[in-house]
Protein backbone atom coordinates (compact mmCIF):
# COMPACT_ATOMS: atom_id res chain seq x y z
CA UNK A 1 0.00 0.00 0.00
CA UNK A 2 2.67 2.36 -1.06
CA UNK A 3 3.79 4.14 -4.14
CA UNK A 4 7.06 4.68 -5.92
CA UNK A 5 6.08 8.11 -7.19
CA UNK A 6 4.09 10.99 -5.70
CA UNK A 7 0.32 10.85 -6.01
CA UNK A 8 -1.38 13.04 -3.41
CA UNK A 9 -1.05 16.43 -1.71
CA UNK A 10 2.56 15.63 -0.87
CA UNK A 11 3.34 15.11 -4.54
CA UNK A 12 5.60 17.04 -6.88
CA UNK A 13 4.08 17.54 -10.31
CA UNK A 14 6.74 16.22 -12.67
CA UNK A 15 4.75 17.27 -15.74
CA UNK A 16 5.48 20.98 -15.28
CA UNK A 17 9.17 20.73 -16.09
CA UNK A 18 10.42 18.90 -19.19
CA UNK A 19 13.85 18.72 -17.53
CA UNK A 20 12.55 16.72 -14.56
CA UNK A 21 13.46 13.06 -14.26
CA UNK A 22 12.44 11.06 -11.23
CA UNK A 23 15.21 9.47 -9.20
CA UNK A 24 12.91 6.46 -8.82
CA UNK A 25 11.59 5.97 -12.34
CA UNK A 26 14.93 5.68 -14.11
CA UNK A 27 15.11 1.91 -14.46
CA UNK A 28 13.18 1.46 -17.72
CA UNK A 29 10.25 -0.47 -16.27
CA UNK A 30 7.72 1.65 -18.16
CA UNK A 31 9.41 0.66 -21.42
CA UNK A 32 8.95 -3.05 -20.75
CA UNK A 33 6.53 -5.09 -22.87
CA UNK A 34 4.73 -7.77 -20.84
CA UNK A 35 5.83 -11.23 -21.93
CA UNK A 36 3.19 -13.01 -23.99
CA UNK A 37 2.39 -16.64 -23.27
CA UNK A 38 3.99 -18.92 -25.87
CA UNK A 39 1.66 -21.82 -25.20
CA UNK A 40 -1.97 -21.98 -24.30
CA UNK A 41 -2.58 -23.00 -20.67
CA UNK A 42 -5.75 -24.82 -19.73
CA UNK A 43 -8.32 -23.24 -17.42
CA UNK A 44 -9.29 -26.64 -16.03
CA UNK A 45 -8.19 -27.24 -12.46
CA UNK A 46 -4.77 -28.65 -11.58
CA UNK A 47 -6.32 -31.72 -9.97
CA UNK A 48 -8.57 -32.52 -12.92
CA UNK A 49 -7.31 -34.83 -15.60
CA UNK A 50 -6.99 -32.34 -18.41
CA UNK A 51 -4.29 -30.44 -16.57
CA UNK A 52 -2.04 -33.49 -16.53
CA UNK A 53 -2.06 -34.35 -20.21
CA UNK A 54 1.21 -34.92 -21.98
CA UNK A 55 1.90 -32.15 -24.53
CA UNK A 56 -0.28 -29.66 -22.66
CA UNK A 57 2.59 -27.18 -22.75
CA UNK A 58 2.81 -27.59 -26.51
CA UNK A 59 -0.66 -26.24 -27.21
CA UNK A 60 -0.50 -23.32 -29.60
CA UNK A 61 -2.63 -20.25 -29.12
CA UNK A 62 -3.75 -20.74 -32.72
CA UNK A 63 -4.90 -24.30 -32.09
CA UNK A 64 -8.61 -24.97 -31.80
CA UNK A 65 -9.59 -25.38 -28.15
CA UNK A 66 -11.95 -28.22 -28.98
CA UNK A 67 -9.44 -30.14 -31.09
CA UNK A 68 -6.48 -29.73 -28.78
CA UNK A 69 -8.44 -30.45 -25.62
CA UNK A 70 -9.96 -33.64 -27.03
CA UNK A 71 -6.53 -34.82 -28.09
CA UNK A 72 -5.17 -34.19 -24.63
CA UNK A 73 -8.06 -35.96 -22.96
CA UNK A 74 -6.95 -39.21 -24.59
CA UNK A 75 -3.50 -38.99 -23.03
CA UNK A 76 -4.02 -39.48 -19.33
CA UNK A 77 -0.91 -39.31 -17.17
CA UNK A 78 -0.46 -41.53 -14.15
CA UNK A 79 -0.69 -38.94 -11.40
CA UNK A 80 -3.88 -37.52 -12.84
CA UNK A 81 -5.54 -40.89 -12.47
CA UNK A 82 -4.65 -40.82 -8.80
CA UNK A 83 -6.69 -37.68 -8.17
CA UNK A 84 -9.49 -37.99 -5.66
CA UNK A 85 -11.68 -36.89 -8.52
CA UNK A 86 -10.85 -39.89 -10.70
CA UNK A 87 -14.54 -40.31 -11.50
CA UNK A 88 -14.30 -37.35 -13.84
CA UNK A 89 -12.41 -39.56 -16.29
CA UNK A 90 -15.85 -39.83 -17.91
CA UNK A 91 -16.63 -36.18 -18.66
CA UNK A 92 -20.22 -35.08 -18.92
CA UNK A 93 -21.50 -31.65 -19.77
CA UNK A 94 -22.17 -29.46 -16.77
CA UNK A 95 -23.91 -26.24 -15.91
CA UNK A 96 -21.66 -25.79 -12.87
CA UNK A 97 -18.37 -27.38 -11.79
CA UNK A 98 -18.43 -27.94 -8.06
CA UNK A 99 -16.37 -31.01 -7.18
CA UNK A 100 -13.41 -30.34 -4.82
CA UNK A 101 -10.34 -29.36 -6.85
CA UNK A 102 -7.29 -27.09 -7.06
CA UNK A 103 -7.49 -24.08 -9.36
CA UNK A 104 -5.32 -23.52 -12.41
CA UNK A 105 -5.15 -19.83 -11.46
CA UNK A 106 -3.72 -18.14 -8.37
CA UNK A 107 -3.77 -14.94 -6.31
CA UNK A 108 -1.05 -12.55 -5.15
CA UNK A 109 -1.97 -9.95 -2.56
CA UNK A 110 -0.34 -6.78 -1.41
CA UNK A 111 -0.75 -6.51 2.37
CA UNK A 112 -0.86 -2.84 3.42
CA UNK A 113 -3.98 -1.26 1.95
CA UNK A 114 -5.44 -4.61 0.84
CA UNK A 115 -5.35 -6.85 3.92
CA UNK A 116 -4.37 -4.23 6.51
CA UNK A 117 -4.69 -0.50 6.91
CA UNK A 118 -2.18 0.66 9.48
CA UNK A 119 -2.57 -1.56 12.56
CA UNK A 120 -6.10 -2.62 11.61
CA UNK A 121 -7.31 -5.59 9.57
CA UNK A 122 -9.62 -4.71 6.68
CA UNK A 123 -12.82 -6.61 7.62
CA UNK A 124 -13.52 -8.14 4.18
CA UNK A 125 -10.09 -9.81 4.08
CA UNK A 126 -11.13 -12.66 6.40
CA UNK A 127 -13.99 -13.75 4.14
CA UNK A 128 -11.82 -13.33 1.03
CA UNK A 129 -9.27 -15.85 2.32
CA UNK A 130 -12.02 -18.23 3.42
CA UNK A 131 -13.37 -18.30 -0.13
CA UNK A 132 -9.94 -18.98 -1.60
CA UNK A 133 -9.43 -21.88 0.80
CA UNK A 134 -12.37 -23.71 -0.77
CA UNK A 135 -15.39 -22.38 1.13
CA UNK A 136 -17.11 -21.21 -2.05
CA UNK A 137 -20.01 -22.51 -4.10
CA UNK A 138 -17.65 -24.11 -6.62
CA UNK A 139 -15.59 -26.01 -4.00
CA UNK A 140 -12.37 -24.82 -5.61
CA UNK A 141 -9.17 -24.14 -3.67
CA UNK A 142 -7.14 -21.26 -5.07
CA UNK A 143 -3.41 -21.00 -4.22
CA UNK A 144 -2.41 -17.58 -2.91
CA UNK A 145 0.70 -15.75 -1.75
CA UNK A 146 1.43 -12.29 -0.34
CA UNK A 147 3.86 -9.87 -2.01
CA UNK A 148 4.46 -6.78 0.08
CA UNK A 149 7.08 -4.07 -0.08
CA UNK A 150 6.94 -3.93 3.69
CA UNK A 151 9.49 -5.65 5.87
CA UNK A 152 11.56 -5.07 8.95
CA UNK A 153 10.48 -8.35 10.53
CA UNK A 154 11.01 -12.06 9.84
CA UNK A 155 8.71 -13.68 7.29
CA UNK A 156 7.68 -16.09 10.03
CA UNK A 157 6.47 -13.20 12.21
CA UNK A 158 4.50 -11.76 9.30
CA UNK A 159 2.92 -15.17 8.64
CA UNK A 160 1.97 -15.60 12.30
CA UNK A 161 0.39 -12.15 12.41
CA UNK A 162 -1.61 -12.71 9.21
CA UNK A 163 -2.76 -16.13 10.41
CA UNK A 164 -4.27 -14.60 13.53
CA UNK A 165 -5.84 -11.71 11.65
CA UNK A 166 -7.25 -13.76 8.76
CA UNK A 167 -8.32 -16.73 10.91
CA UNK A 168 -6.52 -19.22 8.69
CA UNK A 169 -3.06 -20.71 8.44
CA UNK A 170 -0.59 -18.56 6.51
CA UNK A 171 2.89 -20.05 6.21
CA UNK A 172 6.30 -18.49 5.71
CA UNK A 173 6.37 -20.00 2.22
CA UNK A 174 3.52 -17.67 1.22
CA UNK A 175 5.26 -14.45 2.28
CA UNK A 176 7.46 -12.25 0.12
CA UNK A 177 8.58 -9.05 1.81
CA UNK A 178 10.60 -6.32 0.18
CA UNK A 179 13.88 -7.75 1.44
CA UNK A 180 13.03 -11.45 0.98
CA UNK A 181 14.73 -11.67 -2.47
CA UNK A 182 17.95 -10.45 -0.83
CA UNK A 183 18.38 -14.05 0.27
CA UNK A 184 19.89 -14.57 -3.16
CA UNK A 185 22.76 -12.21 -2.25
CA UNK A 186 24.04 -14.54 0.46
CA UNK A 187 27.45 -15.80 -0.54
CA UNK A 188 28.15 -12.81 -2.77
CA UNK A 189 29.01 -10.34 -0.01
CA UNK A 190 31.03 -11.00 3.13
CA UNK A 191 30.42 -7.80 5.12
CA UNK A 192 27.03 -6.09 4.82
CA UNK A 193 25.51 -3.03 6.47
CA UNK A 194 21.78 -3.52 7.10
CA UNK A 195 19.73 -0.32 7.45
CA UNK A 196 16.22 0.25 8.79
CA UNK A 197 13.77 -1.34 11.16
CA UNK A 198 13.60 -1.44 14.94
CA UNK A 199 16.54 -2.45 17.11
CA UNK A 200 18.32 -5.56 15.89
CA UNK A 201 15.35 -7.09 14.09
CA UNK A 202 16.71 -6.51 10.58
CA UNK A 203 20.16 -7.71 11.62
CA UNK A 204 18.56 -10.91 12.88
CA UNK A 205 16.58 -11.35 9.66
CA UNK A 206 19.71 -10.91 7.55
CA UNK A 207 21.58 -13.43 9.67
CA UNK A 208 18.67 -15.87 9.30
CA UNK A 209 19.07 -15.54 5.53
CA UNK A 210 22.66 -16.69 5.88
CA UNK A 211 24.70 -13.46 5.83
CA UNK A 212 27.81 -13.98 7.98
CA UNK A 213 28.99 -10.51 9.02
CA UNK A 214 26.00 -8.19 9.48
CA UNK A 215 26.47 -4.65 10.80
CA UNK A 216 24.02 -1.82 11.52
CA UNK A 217 24.30 1.98 11.82
CA UNK A 218 24.18 1.52 15.62
CA UNK A 219 27.49 -0.34 15.43
CA UNK A 220 29.08 2.55 13.51
CA UNK A 221 27.67 5.20 15.88
CA UNK A 222 29.03 3.30 18.87
CA UNK A 223 32.45 3.05 17.16
CA UNK A 224 32.54 6.82 16.53
CA UNK A 225 29.61 9.01 17.67
CA UNK A 226 31.03 11.96 15.68
CA UNK A 227 29.91 10.26 12.47
CA UNK A 228 26.48 11.80 13.11
CA UNK A 229 26.54 15.15 14.93
CA UNK A 230 23.75 16.08 17.32
CA UNK A 231 22.74 12.49 18.00
CA UNK A 232 23.32 10.90 21.37
CA UNK A 233 22.68 7.17 21.46
CA UNK A 234 20.06 5.95 23.92
CA UNK A 235 20.58 3.04 26.28
CA UNK A 236 18.35 0.89 24.08
CA UNK A 237 20.43 1.74 21.00
CA UNK A 238 23.70 1.03 22.79
CA UNK A 239 22.33 -2.35 23.86
CA UNK A 240 21.82 -3.22 20.19
CA UNK A 241 25.30 -2.13 19.07
CA UNK A 242 28.38 -4.30 18.59
CA UNK A 243 31.97 -3.29 19.34
CA UNK A 244 33.65 -3.12 15.93
CA UNK A 245 36.63 -1.12 14.61
CA UNK A 246 35.25 0.11 11.30
CA UNK A 247 38.60 1.55 10.25
CA UNK A 248 39.56 -2.08 9.64
CA UNK A 249 36.30 -3.37 8.11
CA UNK A 250 35.43 -3.07 4.42
CA UNK A 251 31.67 -2.95 3.84
CA UNK A 252 30.86 -4.84 0.62
CA UNK A 253 27.17 -3.94 0.33
CA UNK A 254 24.56 -1.70 1.95
CA UNK A 255 21.16 -3.39 2.29
CA UNK A 256 18.25 -1.09 3.16
CA UNK A 257 15.82 -3.64 4.58
CA UNK A 258 13.14 -1.40 6.04
CA UNK A 259 12.14 2.22 6.58
CA UNK A 260 14.76 4.28 8.36
CA UNK A 261 14.01 5.34 11.94
CA UNK A 262 16.76 7.98 11.84
CA UNK A 263 17.10 9.61 8.43
CA UNK A 264 19.88 12.01 9.43
CA UNK A 265 22.17 9.29 10.79
CA UNK A 266 21.40 6.78 8.07
CA UNK A 267 21.93 9.31 5.27
CA UNK A 268 25.31 10.38 6.67
CA UNK A 269 26.55 6.80 7.00
CA UNK A 270 25.23 5.56 3.64
CA UNK A 271 26.68 8.52 1.73
CA UNK A 272 30.06 8.27 3.46
CA UNK A 273 30.34 4.61 2.51
CA UNK A 274 29.25 5.29 -1.09
CA UNK A 275 32.01 7.90 -1.40
CA UNK A 276 34.60 5.81 0.46
CA UNK A 277 37.56 3.81 -0.76
CA UNK A 278 36.58 0.13 -0.76
CA UNK A 279 33.82 0.61 1.80
CA UNK A 280 36.00 1.63 4.74
CA UNK A 281 34.65 4.35 7.04
CA UNK A 282 36.82 7.45 7.28
CA UNK A 283 38.24 7.07 3.75
CA UNK A 284 37.47 8.94 0.54
CA UNK A 285 37.56 7.88 -3.10
CA UNK A 286 38.83 10.30 -5.72
CA UNK A 287 36.72 8.64 -8.42
CA UNK A 288 33.52 8.08 -6.43
CA UNK A 289 33.20 4.56 -7.81
CA UNK A 290 35.02 2.46 -5.21
CA UNK A 291 32.29 2.24 -2.61
CA UNK A 292 29.95 -0.66 -1.81
CA UNK A 293 26.87 -1.67 -3.77
CA UNK A 294 23.59 -0.15 -2.56
CA UNK A 295 20.37 -2.19 -2.42
CA UNK A 296 16.87 -1.03 -1.47
CA UNK A 297 14.13 -3.49 -0.50
CA UNK A 298 11.62 -1.29 -2.34
CA UNK A 299 11.11 2.20 -3.73
CA UNK A 300 7.73 3.18 -2.29
CA UNK A 301 7.72 6.96 -2.11
CA UNK A 302 4.69 7.25 0.17
CA UNK A 303 2.53 4.82 2.09
CA UNK A 304 -0.80 4.91 3.90
CA UNK A 305 -1.13 4.62 7.65
CA UNK A 306 -4.04 5.29 9.98
CA UNK A 307 -3.17 9.00 9.65
CA UNK A 308 -5.35 10.88 7.16
CA UNK A 309 -2.44 11.75 4.85
CA UNK A 310 0.15 9.41 3.36
CA UNK A 311 3.65 9.32 4.89
CA UNK A 312 7.04 9.34 3.15
CA UNK A 313 8.60 5.90 2.79
CA UNK A 314 11.80 4.19 1.71
CA UNK A 315 11.53 5.63 -1.78
CA UNK A 316 11.73 9.12 -0.33
CA UNK A 317 14.94 8.20 1.53
CA UNK A 318 16.28 6.86 -1.76
CA UNK A 319 15.43 10.16 -3.49
CA UNK A 320 17.19 12.22 -0.82
CA UNK A 321 20.35 10.09 -0.96
CA UNK A 322 20.39 10.16 -4.78
CA UNK A 323 19.96 13.95 -4.80
CA UNK A 324 22.74 14.44 -2.25
CA UNK A 325 25.02 12.07 -4.17
CA UNK A 326 24.44 13.91 -7.47
CA UNK A 327 24.95 17.28 -5.80
CA UNK A 328 28.24 16.04 -4.30
CA UNK A 329 29.64 14.14 -7.31
CA UNK A 330 27.81 15.51 -10.34
CA UNK A 331 26.92 11.95 -11.35
CA UNK A 332 23.90 9.69 -11.02
CA UNK A 333 23.76 7.22 -8.17
CA UNK A 334 23.49 3.59 -9.24
CA UNK A 335 20.94 1.78 -7.12
CA UNK A 336 19.91 -1.88 -7.04
CA UNK A 337 16.18 -2.11 -6.36
CA UNK A 338 13.97 -4.92 -5.15
CA UNK A 339 10.27 -4.81 -4.35
CA UNK A 340 7.36 -4.00 -6.61
CA UNK A 341 7.46 -3.12 -9.50
CA UNK A 342 10.99 -4.47 -10.06
CA UNK A 343 11.58 -7.45 -12.34
CA UNK A 344 13.80 -9.17 -9.79
CA UNK A 345 10.92 -9.36 -7.34
CA UNK A 346 8.58 -10.54 -10.12
CA UNK A 347 10.93 -13.43 -10.92
CA UNK A 348 11.27 -14.27 -7.24
CA UNK A 349 7.47 -14.16 -6.78
CA UNK A 350 6.98 -16.60 -9.65
CA UNK A 351 9.39 -19.05 -8.01
CA UNK A 352 7.60 -18.79 -4.68
CA UNK A 353 4.17 -19.13 -6.29
CA UNK A 354 5.21 -22.20 -8.27
CA UNK A 355 6.47 -23.90 -5.12
CA UNK A 356 3.33 -23.03 -3.19
CA UNK A 357 1.02 -24.30 -5.95
CA UNK A 358 2.82 -27.65 -5.89
CA UNK A 359 2.28 -27.78 -2.14
CA UNK A 360 -1.45 -27.05 -2.43
CA UNK A 361 -1.88 -29.77 -5.06
CA UNK A 362 0.19 -32.14 -2.97
CA UNK A 363 -2.20 -31.59 -0.05
CA UNK A 364 -5.15 -32.33 -2.32
CA UNK A 365 -3.87 -35.82 -3.11
CA UNK A 366 -4.84 -38.39 -0.52
CA UNK A 367 -1.85 -39.77 1.37
CA UNK A 368 -1.79 -42.71 3.77
CA UNK A 369 0.87 -44.82 5.50
CA UNK A 370 1.47 -48.00 3.54
CA UNK A 371 0.36 -50.16 6.48
CA UNK A 372 -2.84 -48.21 7.17
CA UNK A 373 -6.17 -50.03 6.77
CA UNK A 374 -7.54 -49.79 3.21
CA UNK A 375 -4.45 -47.84 2.10
CA UNK A 376 -4.08 -49.78 -1.14
CA UNK A 377 -7.70 -49.11 -2.06
CA UNK A 378 -8.00 -45.47 -1.00
CA UNK A 379 -4.62 -43.73 -1.04
CA UNK A 380 -3.25 -41.80 -4.00
CA UNK A 381 0.21 -41.63 -2.43
CA UNK A 382 1.64 -44.17 0.02
CA UNK A 383 4.12 -43.22 2.73
CA UNK A 384 6.61 -46.02 3.36
CA UNK A 385 8.48 -46.87 6.53
CA UNK A 386 11.28 -44.45 5.62
CA UNK A 387 8.87 -41.55 5.21
CA UNK A 388 9.21 -41.51 1.43
CA UNK A 389 6.13 -40.78 -0.64
CA UNK A 390 5.53 -43.25 -3.46
CA UNK A 391 2.76 -43.74 -5.98
CA UNK A 392 0.12 -46.29 -5.01
CA UNK A 393 0.77 -48.70 -7.87
CA UNK A 394 -2.12 -50.92 -6.81
CA UNK A 395 -4.61 -48.12 -7.38
CA UNK A 396 -2.80 -46.86 -10.45
CA UNK A 397 -2.87 -50.23 -12.22
CA UNK A 398 -6.66 -50.37 -11.89
CA UNK A 399 -6.85 -47.30 -14.09
CA UNK A 400 -4.06 -48.39 -16.44
CA UNK A 401 -6.01 -51.53 -17.28
CA UNK A 402 -8.59 -49.37 -19.04
CA UNK A 403 -6.14 -47.26 -21.05
CA UNK A 404 -5.84 -47.88 -24.77
CA UNK A 405 -4.03 -44.75 -25.91
CA UNK A 406 -0.25 -44.92 -26.00
CA UNK A 407 1.74 -41.89 -24.89
CA UNK A 408 4.20 -40.54 -27.43
CA UNK A 409 7.83 -40.35 -26.36
CA UNK A 410 7.90 -36.87 -27.84
CA UNK A 411 5.26 -35.59 -25.46
CA UNK A 412 6.59 -33.32 -22.76
CA UNK A 413 6.07 -34.80 -19.30
CA UNK A 414 4.53 -32.56 -16.68
CA UNK A 415 5.77 -34.86 -13.93
CA UNK A 416 7.95 -37.91 -13.42
CA UNK A 417 6.83 -40.89 -11.42
CA UNK A 418 7.75 -44.57 -11.30
CA UNK A 419 7.49 -47.67 -9.18
CA UNK A 420 9.18 -47.10 -5.82
CA UNK A 421 10.04 -43.55 -6.86
CA UNK A 422 9.12 -40.35 -5.13
CA UNK A 423 6.54 -38.15 -6.82
CA UNK A 424 7.97 -35.15 -8.63
CA UNK A 425 5.39 -32.69 -9.94
CA UNK A 426 6.10 -30.43 -12.89
CA UNK A 427 3.17 -28.04 -13.00
CA UNK A 428 2.08 -25.94 -15.95
CA UNK A 429 2.21 -22.20 -15.31
CA UNK A 430 -0.82 -20.43 -13.83
CA UNK A 431 -3.59 -19.83 -16.32
CA UNK A 432 -3.97 -16.40 -14.67
CA UNK A 433 -2.34 -14.69 -11.70
CA UNK A 434 -4.62 -12.12 -10.05
CA UNK A 435 -2.62 -9.42 -8.31
CA UNK A 436 -4.64 -7.31 -5.87
CA UNK A 437 -3.11 -4.01 -4.80
CA UNK A 438 -4.04 -0.52 -3.67
CA UNK A 439 -1.27 1.50 -5.31
CA UNK A 440 -1.17 2.13 -9.06
CA UNK A 441 2.51 3.18 -9.07
CA UNK A 442 3.82 -0.01 -7.48
CA UNK A 443 1.12 -2.70 -7.45
CA UNK A 444 -0.64 -2.12 -10.76
CA UNK A 445 2.58 -1.18 -12.50
CA UNK A 446 4.12 -4.39 -11.16
CA UNK A 447 1.28 -6.61 -12.39
CA UNK A 448 1.05 -4.93 -15.80
CA UNK A 449 4.75 -4.79 -16.68
CA UNK A 450 6.16 -8.30 -16.78
CA UNK A 451 3.70 -10.98 -17.93
CA UNK A 452 0.48 -10.76 -19.91
CA UNK A 453 -1.08 -13.57 -17.86
CA UNK A 454 -1.06 -11.40 -14.72
CA UNK A 455 -4.37 -9.67 -14.09
CA UNK A 456 -4.16 -6.45 -12.06
CA UNK A 457 -6.98 -5.53 -9.66
CA UNK A 458 -7.00 -2.15 -7.91
CA UNK A 459 -8.87 -1.82 -4.61
CA UNK A 460 -10.04 1.37 -2.92
CA UNK A 461 -9.01 0.57 0.65
CA UNK A 462 -5.50 2.06 0.61
CA UNK A 463 -3.43 4.65 -1.25
CA UNK A 464 -5.65 4.95 -4.31
CA UNK A 465 -8.31 7.61 -3.93
CA UNK A 466 -11.64 6.87 -5.59
CA UNK A 467 -12.46 9.34 -8.34
CA UNK A 468 -8.86 9.97 -9.38
CA UNK A 469 -7.33 8.66 -12.59
CA UNK A 470 -4.54 6.17 -11.80
CA UNK A 471 -1.27 6.65 -13.66
CA UNK A 472 -1.18 2.90 -14.36
CA UNK A 473 -4.51 1.45 -15.44
CA UNK A 474 -5.68 -1.75 -13.74
CA UNK A 475 -7.52 -4.46 -15.63
CA UNK A 476 -10.26 -4.30 -13.01
CA UNK A 477 -11.18 -2.07 -10.06
CA UNK A 478 -13.02 -3.25 -6.94
CA UNK A 479 -14.14 -1.74 -3.67
CA UNK A 480 -12.18 -4.21 -1.55
CA UNK A 481 -10.34 -7.52 -1.54
CA UNK A 482 -13.48 -9.61 -1.05
CA UNK A 483 -15.07 -8.14 -4.14
CA UNK A 484 -11.83 -8.83 -6.03
CA UNK A 485 -11.83 -12.50 -5.03
CA UNK A 486 -15.49 -12.99 -5.96
CA UNK A 487 -14.89 -11.33 -9.32
CA UNK A 488 -11.96 -13.64 -10.14
CA UNK A 489 -13.68 -16.84 -8.99
CA UNK A 490 -16.73 -16.13 -11.16
CA UNK A 491 -14.58 -15.13 -14.14
CA UNK A 492 -12.45 -18.25 -13.90
CA UNK A 493 -15.41 -20.58 -13.39
CA UNK A 494 -16.96 -19.30 -16.61
CA UNK A 495 -13.75 -20.07 -18.53
CA UNK A 496 -13.29 -23.43 -16.82
CA UNK A 497 -16.88 -24.42 -17.56
CA UNK A 498 -16.57 -23.44 -21.22
CA UNK A 499 -13.44 -25.56 -21.65
CA UNK A 500 -14.92 -28.44 -19.68
CA UNK A 501 -17.98 -28.58 -21.91
CA UNK A 502 -15.93 -28.32 -25.10
CA UNK A 503 -14.23 -31.56 -24.15
CA UNK A 504 -17.26 -33.28 -22.59
CA UNK A 505 -19.49 -35.95 -24.06
CA UNK A 506 -23.26 -35.97 -24.18
CA UNK A 507 -23.12 -39.39 -22.59
CA UNK A 508 -25.91 -41.42 -21.04
CA UNK A 509 -25.77 -41.52 -17.28
CA UNK A 510 -25.22 -45.19 -16.48
CA UNK A 511 -26.88 -44.80 -13.10
CA UNK A 512 -30.14 -43.88 -14.82
CA UNK A 513 -30.16 -46.72 -17.36
CA UNK A 514 -31.72 -49.34 -15.10
CA UNK A 515 -34.32 -46.85 -13.94
CA UNK A 516 -35.44 -45.95 -17.45
CA UNK A 517 -39.08 -46.94 -18.02
CA UNK A 518 -38.36 -47.80 -21.64
CA UNK A 519 -35.20 -49.82 -20.98
CA UNK A 520 -35.06 -53.40 -22.19
CA UNK A 521 -32.63 -56.31 -22.34
CA UNK A 522 -30.42 -56.86 -25.38
CA UNK A 523 -28.82 -60.28 -26.03
CA UNK A 524 -25.68 -59.60 -28.02
CA UNK A 525 -25.51 -63.22 -29.25
CA UNK A 526 -28.56 -62.44 -31.38
CA UNK A 527 -26.43 -60.03 -33.39
CA UNK A 528 -23.95 -62.75 -34.52
CA UNK A 529 -24.88 -63.34 -38.15
CA UNK A 530 -24.79 -66.81 -39.85
CA UNK A 531 -24.09 -67.24 -43.58
CA UNK A 532 -26.99 -69.65 -44.02
CA UNK A 533 -29.72 -67.54 -42.55
CA UNK A 534 -28.33 -64.03 -42.93
CA UNK A 535 -30.32 -63.06 -39.85
CA UNK A 536 -29.57 -63.51 -36.17
CA UNK A 537 -30.91 -66.81 -34.85
CA UNK A 538 -32.99 -66.90 -31.69
CA UNK A 539 -30.84 -67.09 -28.62
CA UNK A 540 -32.91 -69.97 -27.24
CA UNK A 541 -32.20 -72.33 -30.18
CA UNK A 542 -29.01 -74.14 -29.21
CA UNK A 543 -27.43 -77.57 -29.62
CA UNK A 544 -26.17 -79.02 -26.40
CA UNK A 545 -23.69 -81.19 -28.28
CA UNK A 546 -22.02 -78.07 -29.56
CA UNK A 547 -21.43 -76.79 -26.09
CA UNK A 548 -24.10 -74.15 -26.36
CA UNK A 549 -23.20 -73.15 -29.95
CA UNK A 550 -26.13 -71.70 -31.85
CA UNK A 551 -27.54 -74.04 -34.53
CA UNK A 552 -27.18 -71.36 -37.16
CA UNK A 553 -23.46 -71.06 -36.60
CA UNK A 554 -23.00 -74.85 -36.30
CA UNK A 555 -24.77 -75.51 -39.61
CA UNK A 556 -22.82 -72.76 -41.33
CA UNK A 557 -19.53 -74.28 -40.26
CA UNK A 558 -20.63 -77.77 -41.38
CA UNK A 559 -21.63 -76.46 -44.80
CA UNK A 560 -18.31 -74.73 -45.23
CA UNK A 561 -16.46 -77.92 -44.29
CA UNK A 562 -18.34 -80.02 -46.89
CA UNK A 563 -17.38 -77.54 -49.59
CA UNK A 564 -13.71 -77.67 -48.58
CA UNK A 565 -13.82 -74.00 -47.67
CA UNK A 566 -12.48 -72.60 -44.43
CA UNK A 567 -14.53 -69.68 -43.18
CA UNK A 568 -13.62 -67.83 -39.99
CA UNK A 569 -16.78 -66.73 -38.26
CA UNK A 570 -17.04 -65.29 -34.80
CA UNK A 571 -17.52 -68.00 -32.25
CA UNK A 572 -20.64 -67.76 -30.11
CA UNK A 573 -20.87 -66.17 -26.73
CA UNK A 574 -20.86 -68.63 -23.84
CA UNK A 575 -21.87 -66.13 -21.22
CA UNK A 576 -24.65 -64.00 -22.56
CA UNK A 577 -23.98 -60.29 -21.85
CA UNK A 578 -27.08 -58.22 -21.27
CA UNK A 579 -27.22 -54.41 -21.17
CA UNK A 580 -29.93 -52.02 -20.15
CA UNK A 581 -30.47 -49.55 -22.97
CA UNK A 582 -33.03 -46.76 -23.43
CA UNK A 583 -34.89 -45.82 -26.58
CA UNK A 584 -32.77 -45.01 -29.58
CA UNK A 585 -31.16 -48.42 -29.91
CA UNK A 586 -28.64 -47.64 -32.66
CA UNK A 587 -27.37 -44.54 -30.91
CA UNK A 588 -27.16 -46.34 -27.58
CA UNK A 589 -25.26 -49.31 -28.99
CA UNK A 590 -22.55 -46.96 -30.27
CA UNK A 591 -21.87 -45.96 -26.70
CA UNK A 592 -21.24 -49.50 -25.51
CA UNK A 593 -17.50 -50.14 -25.48
CA UNK A 594 -15.22 -53.16 -25.22
CA UNK A 595 -17.82 -55.91 -25.80
CA UNK A 596 -15.57 -58.99 -26.08
CA UNK A 597 -16.66 -62.17 -27.81
CA UNK A 598 -14.94 -65.15 -26.22
CA UNK A 599 -13.76 -68.17 -28.18
CA UNK A 600 -15.18 -71.59 -27.37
Amino acid sequence: MATSSPTNTLAIDDTKSPQFQSYLNNDGIDELTPAARKHRVSSLSLSDLNQWQNSLNKLSSSTSLNKSSQTNLKKVDSLAKLSRNSLIIRRKRKTVIDHPRVASYAFCFDIDGVILRGPNTIPEAVEALRLLNGANKYNITVPSIFVTNGGGKPESARATDLSARLETTITTDQIIQGHTPMKDLVGIYENVLVVGGVGNVCRNVAESYGFKNVYTPFDILKWNPAVTPYHDMTEAELACAKDVDFSKVAIDAILVFADSRNWAADQQIILELLLSKNGVMGTSSATYNEGPQLYFAHSDFIWATNYKLSRYGMGALQVSIAALYREHTGTELKVNRFGKPQKGTFIFANKVLSKWRKGVLDEHLKKMPVDAPNALEEADILINEDGDEVVNQSKLEKYEAHDSEEVSDEDEQLFTVGRNQKVKLELPPCSTVYFVGDTPESDIRFANSHDASWHSILVKTGVYQDGTVPKYTPKHTCENVLEAVKYAIEREHAMELAEWNETAEDDVDASNLSRSSSAFKINFEEFLMTPSAGTPPPASVTDSSAGGMSLGLKNAQASASSLGTKIDYPTPVHEIEQFDLPDGLNEAIKKVKDVKINGS
